[in-house]
Formats: C-alpha cells, structure tokens, sequence
C-alpha cells in the first residue's frame, strides 16, 4: 500500500480499513507509525487513534508485535506538547506493555520520556503515565539503569520520584539502597495534599503489601503507617479515605506475616507502634508472633485506636 494512500486513508478517518490492514501486514503499520511522526497535526491524531484501536483489540503476540516495530516512535511521541498526541500515546503504550518486558534500555528511555509528563495539570495525561507504569515489566535492570533510577528516587522531583518508585515496585527491581528511599517518597506523597500525589501513593502502598516479605520493615512502621494515619484522619473525600484503610489494612497484614517468623524483631516493632499510638497494631504483631506487651500495653491502653 502506498505513503500517499496510507496518508489519504487517515485524513479520511477510515480507521476499519487501516485497522484491517495494520492487523495482517507489517508494511501497513509501518506507515501508520510512519504517519504518527507527521508534521500534519490532524494526520498525527488520526494515524494515533488507528493504532490505539488497533491494539486495544489485538492479542498478545499481536501487541508484542507492535511494540517491537513501534517501541521508539511511540516513546518520541511522547515529546510533543499536543495533549491528544500525548494521552492516545500513553493509552497505546499501556496496551502494549500488558506482559511484554522491557529490557533496561527501554525501560529507562521510557522513564526519561515521562519525567518532563509529571508535572503535568491534565488529569488524563497523569492517568495514562500511572496506567503506562502499572504494566511495565523489566525481569533485569541493569547497573546504569538501576543507577539512574536511583538518582531520580534522590534528587528528582516529587512527582517524578513516585513514578520511579511504582515503576520500581511493579517491576521488583528494589535493593536496599532503593528500599528505604522508596518508601520515603510514598509516605511523602500521601502527606502532599495533592490529590494525584495521594492518589499515586495509595497505588504503591498496596503494591507494597503485595512485595514477598523479606524487605526490613521497620521503615514502614516509622514513615509509611503515620502517613496513612493521619490520612484516615484528614480526609474529607470517603472514596479516597476508604482506599486509604484499604492500603492500611494490606500493610498491616504484610507486618503480620513478616514478624510472624522474627518474634525478637516483633517485640521491638510492636512497641514501636505503640509509641505511636497503633495499639491495634502492636497487640497484633505481638499475639503473630508470640511475644508479650504487657508493660506497654498499661501504659498505651485504650490509645490510638483508628
């Protein structure tokens, strides 16, 4: 099929016979991507909108597919100022990365193009990075990429720091220069009092609670618990407050199963907690793991109950 039908086809807007077409034959979504690039803005829309229908009803080896001939020119796009361009690219590259790995190149050209998206005001826009860093998979990161995933955790923006830190807690790329850092930044997030951020800290709360439980977790009884504390507290949005205890709760469960097997680290955590006021808590870590509270529980009595 040649450029100048391709190009006729789109400013034409007849997406089902582009669709069929980029389905069965790699020449035809070549242009497409081809087209995506386009100074025309109307070509660039609809060559986009093509493509997202195109893979929203593809199946896997059919977005694998794609992404392979599309990872780079999807990623560029995503460099442009025009909202519709950028949101219809994150909703493609979503798609796209549902079980598809990236290898540490990828991931971390991906990242550097949504650095500049995260201070974003477009809550679609934001949406769609969040969306794109759920479904990111990368089984190896390499050294430079886990270092300049770090650098961004350290020195980076608020809001590019929990992208990092989801990206990183959805891949399960954390060591323990990571850990602690990570868990800095969610709790950061929750006490923003800006509601995307909130939001976003929520998310990686609970992908927290699901980590296999061999991180330390002291740092979520001093940062992460007070956080979603005082978040209970302060909340005046009830969709937004019972997420907030749903996270908790999931935490409160993965303390439960890590101190179930380490009673001398229990017994430490749970009077830590009750420092805190999380008697709760502490009763239920401590009972988990066999230890006793009995002088804390004197004093703490009847305090910090949510």
């Amino acid at each position: 099929m040649s450029k100048s039908r391709i190009d006729s086809v789109l400013k034409k807007w007849e997406i089902m016979n582009l669709i069929k077409l980029a389905k069965d034959r790699d020449d035809a979504l070549r242009e497409i991507l081809r087209a995506a690039t386009s100074d025309d803005p109307n070509l660039r829309l609809a060559s986009l909108s093509a493509l997202l229908d195109v893979v929203r009803g593809a199946n896997w080896r059919e977005r694998k597919r794609i992404l392979e001939l599309g990872f780079d020119v999807l990623v560029d796009a995503l460099s442009t100022d025009d909202p519709g361009v950028i949101w219809r690219t994150l909703e493609i590259l979503a798609t796209l990365l549902k079980n598809n790995p990236l290898s540490g190149a990828r991931l971390l050209k991906l990242v550097r193009a949504l650095m500049p998206l995260s201070e974003t005001e477009n809550v679609l826009i934001w949406d769609g990075i969040l969306k794109v860093v759920d479904n990111v998979m990368a089984p190896y990161i390499d050294n430079e990429t886990a270092e300049d995933l770090r650098n961004i955790l350290q020195r980076g923006t608020r809001r590019e720091a929990i992208i990092v830190a989801e990206i990183l807690l959805e891949t399960g790329a954390i060591d323990k220069n990571h850990w602690t850092v990570i868990v800095e930044n969610v709790a950061e997030a929750l006490l923003s009092g800006e509601p995307v951020l909130v939001d976003a800290g929520l998310v990686a709360s609970v992908k927290i609670s699901k980590l296999p439980p061999v991180y330390p977790m002291n740092i979520l009884i001093k940062e992460l618990f007070p956080a979603l504390r005082k978040l209970i507290a302060d909340c005046n949005d009830q969709i937004r407050k019972a997420r907030t205890i749903e996270a908790f709760d999931r935490l409160r469960e993965t303390l439960v199963r890590y101190y179930r097997v380490r009673p001398r680290e229990a017994q430490r955590a749970a009077e830590e907690l009750m420092s805190l006021g999380l008697v709760d808590e502490a009763l239920l870590i401590s009972s988990a793991a066999g230890t006793t509270l009995a002088s804390s529980w004197a004093t703490y009595r009847g305090r910090g109950r949510l």
